[in-house]
């Protein structure tokens, strides 16, 4: 809140300060606010006096410097703040324009043709502000000061605002003007922070801003900044000779390339208003003349900046001089575009002027005096004549522009790119009211391989971008899944049951690796015309599948269908053969069946065993081995008739042939893995809770990231590999990319100029890639995406990247814990800790290759409870620095990036490395 200081003076004691205590009363009102932005205020009031000594072409050098004690001081060498006696008020022009508000030279038409303080409270506002104003003035051979405390003028007898202060005389002569100074004014003072809300202070960045921005449009003045607040004294020096087409060039975004070239209009025109005369008097139709400077040039990317000033003073939020540059493009360029033969097709729409200013950086400076703002703080002209003037002038400009013959190819590509933007924007709007019209749970709006969370809130929601396809299911639509009434049905027909609602109960493995029974929930198709490979077993049986799906081992790990070779064991789903006959329902699964038919053979083997051999099949690490051990028995024990009936007698009445196949039925081999030329769209379904389910062939597969959500709030979306790198992409060729344009579909918030945050369907979005080279470029890559063409997702941290670990170490004992590592020396630490302390240590400590290795217990701890997981959020500290670094990185140049890394590669951590 803003301290109410105390009154320092009364009014009829000091006549000549009149209207400073109403800018203390109420200093928002005056310098536009009472926070960090108004102590900006303050520089530019003084600092726009000494541009317009600088525009009216009476001074080349301007300095700021802030002082290590807050103060700020301001010089010029421009003609000085005239010093002689005013008459009518019997003061000094100096203590005139430092006391009473909007009494500057500007007005009645003798200061200057065109000034930046016109209307604003000038430097008696600041002064008013300030614990101390001290002003030097070299003009006339002499030079003069003043000082003032509170607007009051005297004498500080000491440095700093706390010296001791006397009330006294008013402009003073100390000396005269050294040979070869040349004449100019500087103002240094010391604001009082009573006046401000707690903690507001003065931004140096808003400094340096301002005077790059006024160094772009004075280019015959050289801005220097002084920084002396620091424990080194910096200083920076702002000068741009081309003026405005350099101010366009420092604005276009980083690594947007031109579409076409700076095209630059300057001139002249009139207008009419009523305004005061030299005396104050009203007069109605008076002629102003204006002068008018734009600089435009259209880039590759979506993003709009136009800067308007007035007088030099930035506008913020524009005004009539923005207004009738964009009323002239947008009927021009319109119009174009309509004449032009091959642009549109038929029945479309001509361009809006949201698509004409696509991809536009501009700058509109307009000079006229006495405007007209709608506020204190000028941030909008309000000025009505400067429309036409405006207007007229673009518009001529860029007709010649379109028709000259040395341009008419670079004209086309921008019409071209304006088609493009409008029909992007039509893309945008269909997508977003398809979004709107279905969710995914209602209908086929959202693409097929999104599995979305029931939950409707955006709050709670989250999406998780999974890398890959296979972490979803990936086999054909006849495959047939095992189902626990004994039955089995289609992938196709499973997915057709869920639409009718009718859900299935199927078979899983839990952690200790029991089969369990779990109902399989979402059958759906996750993808069209996929890769196929063929997957061949020794009972018989093959399987159709994507060649990066996942098979679960014997020993209860997984690997990849490509990846299998002839005798891998793979994790059998045990069967009962029921003695009632084929076909029969009777005839299923039992997952007790297993126990039961291990200790029959183990039995057996134990009784064909010497005396002193206690060797179990069990032992056998192969399980092609523990195999043929079984087959052995049953030999053996047909062999031995008597021997044979006496043992095999409670498994199916000793039938021989029923147990060798129910032997066979213990593990499963791989015949043969063959790539096939075909393709065909692919399923997959949810087993909640569980990381596979078994197919009719009889083996388990692995269901990934997928089950370890918590379907109530978190959604996945699968991407395939690598998306588009769109630092060198278009918009539109964005849009067009398959798994770009799944993610802004399913975000449901637009792109580029369109995104709005407030659509967005989920509360935060996180990207789940494998912890990897591969996987860090998928982040980048995806990173990059949102940076941008989404860029308000990320500036109001709503994205993260999940963190998946490498190692996972596990101590065995009484009270077995588990840690997970990140890098390679902290797992090595980890290890040693925990066997300093006296733990062992299960090893080897497996590493993990990728998402697709974990089992779900592991992948919710580690990736996706909330409670437990680890993310990084990326945000955007330095939106220019980002947008360096992006296009150093992701951009066309190579040969930046090449020298970026070897020049980085000394800083390079060798646990990166090793991760």
């Amino acid at each position: 809140m803003t301290a109410e200081p105390e009154t320092l003076y009364g009014a009829d004691d000091l006549t000549h300060l009149e209207g400073l205590d109403a800018v203390r009363k109420r200093p928002g009102m005056y310098i536009g606010s009472t926070d960090s932005r108004g102590v900006g205020h303050l520089v530019n009031e003084i600092l726009d006096n000494s541009t317009d000594e600088g525009v009216a072409g009476h001074a080349t050098k301007i300095e700021v410097i802030l002082h290590a004690d807050g103060s700020v001081q301001v010089d010029d060498d421009g003609r000085g703040i005239p010093t002689d006696v005013h008459a009518r008020s019997g003061i000094s022009g100096v203590e005139l324009v430092l006391t009473r508000l909007h009494a500057g030279g500007k007005f009645g038409g003798a200061g200057y043709k065109t000034s930046g303080g016109l209307h604003g409270v000038g430097a008696s506002a600041v002064n008013a502000l300030s614990r101390r104003f001290d002003v030097t003035v070299r003009r006339g051979g002499k030079v003069h000061t003043m000082s003032f405390r509170h607007g009051v003028p005297g004498i500080f007898d000491g440095d700093g605002p706390d010296a001791s202060f006397t009330p006294g005389p008013g402009l003073q002569v100390v000396g005269a003007v050294k040979r070869g100074q040349r004449t100019g004014t500087s103002i240094r003072y010391w604001y009082d922070p009573r006046y401000f809300e707690t903690g507001a202070a003065l931004d140096h960045d808003t400094v340096r801003a301002k005077l790059r921005h006024t160094a772009f449009l004075v280019p015959g003045v050289s801005y220097t900044l002084r920084d002396r607040t620091g424990e080194q004294p910096t200083e920076e020096r702002f000068h741009y000779p081309n003026g405005l087409t350099d101010m366009v060039e420092f604005l276009a975004p980083t690594g947007d390339r031109p579409v076409s070239g700076t095209l630059l209009v300057t001139g002249e025109g009139t207008y009419r208003e009523n305004a005061a005369d030299a005396n104050g008097v009203m007069q109605s139709n008076v002629q102003r003349r204006a002068e008018i400077e734009v600089a435009f040039r259209w880039g590759t990317g979506y993003e709009r900046t136009v800067e308007c000033f007035t007088n030099t003073i930035r506008n913020a939020h524009g005004g009539t001089h923005r207004k009738g540059f964009e009323r002239a493009l947008a009927r021009t360029l319109a119009d174009a575009v309509r004449n032009t033969r091959g642009l549109l097709k038929a029945k479309e729409d001509a361009p809006t002027l949201d698509d004409v200013l696509e991809g536009m950086t501009a700058v509109v400076h307009v000079r006229v005096p006495e405007p007209q703002f709608t506020s204190q703080t000028k941030d909008e002209l309000s000025t009505a004549g400067v429309v036409k003037v405006v207007q007229g002038l673009v518009e001529q400009h860029v007709k010649s522009w379109l028709d000259d013959r040395r341009t008419k190819t670079e004209a086309r590509t921008v019409l071209q790119k304006i088609v493009d933007a409008a029909r992007v924007r039509l893309t945008q709007k269909q997508q977003k009211d398809a979004a709107r019209r279905k969710t995914a749970l209602e209908g086929a709006s959202m693409p097929p391989k999104l599995v979305d969370c029931r939950a409707t809130g955006v709050d709670r929601s989250e999406l998780f971008i999974v890398e890959g396809d296979s972490a979803l299911g990936c086999f054909t639509g006849e495959t047939m899944v095992a189902l626990a009434s004994g039955v089995s049905r289609s992938f196709a027909d499973l997915a057709e049951d869920w639409k009718q609602g009718l859900t299935h109960f199927g078979y899983t493995t839990n952690k200790a690796g029991r089969v369990v029974v779990a109902p399989l929930v979402e059958p759906r198709l996750t993808k069209r015309n996929a890769s196929l490979v063929r997957v061949t077993l020794d009972n018989g049986e093959s399987v159709r599948c994507t060649p990066d799906h996942l098979f679960r081992l014997r020993d209860g790990s997984y690997r990849r269908a490509d990846h299998l070779v002839s005798g891998d064991s793979l994790m059998p789903l045990y069967r009962s053969l029921s003695s009632k006959g084929a076909g029969q329902k009777l005839q299923g699964y039992d997952p007790a069946f297993r126990a039961k038919l291990e200790r029959a053979f183990q039995d057996w083997y134990a009784a064909l065993s010497d005396d002193d051999s206690r060797k179990t099949i069990e032992q056998y690490a192969d399980p092609a081995e523990r195999d043929r051990q079984r087959h052995a028995v049953l030999a053996w024990h047909e062999d031995n008739p008597e021997f044979g009936r006496r043992h095999s007698r409670q498994y199916y009445d000793g039938d021989f042939a029923r147990l060798r196949e129910a032997a066979a039925l213990l593990n499963h081999q791989v015949v043969s893995v063959e790539p096939l030329d075909e393709t065909a769209d692919v399923y997959d379904l949810t087993v909640e809770g569980y990381h596979n389910f078994a197919l009719e062939a009889g083996v388990f597969v692995h269901n990934s990231a997928r089950v370890a959500r918590t379907s109530e709030y978190q959604a996945l979306l699968p991407i395939r590999g690598k998306i588009l790198n769109v630092q060198k992409a278009n918009l539109q060729q964005v849009l067009d990319n398959a798994e770009c344009a799944a993610i802004v579909q399913v975000l449901g918030a637009g792109s580029g100029r369109t995104f709005d945050l407030s659509s967005l369907r989920y509360g935060r979005v996180l990207i789940m890639a494998d912890a990897d080279v591969d996987g860090a470029h998928i982040r980048t890559l995806l990173i990059t995406l949102f940076a941008r063409y989404m860029r308000p997702l990320i500036e109001s941290g709503r994205l993260y990247a999940a963190m998946p670990p490498l190692h996972k170490i596990t101590t065995k004992g009484r009270n077995p814990e588990t840690i997970y590592t990140y890098t390679q020396a902290e797992m090595e630490a980890t290890v040693r800790k925990l066997a300093s302390a006296g733990k062992q240590i299960v090893t080897p400590v497996p590493r993990f290759k990728g998402l697709g290795e974990m089992d779900a217990d592991e992948l919710w701890e580690t990736t996706m409870n909330p409670a437990t997981r680890s993310v990084r959020r990326i945000t955007i500290d330095d939106v220019d620095a980002a947008e360096r670094i992006l296009d150093l990185l992701m951009g066309e140049k190579v040969e930046p990036r090449r020298n970026w890394l070897i020049d980085s590669a000394d800083r390079v951590d060798r646990d990166a490395i090793d991760a």
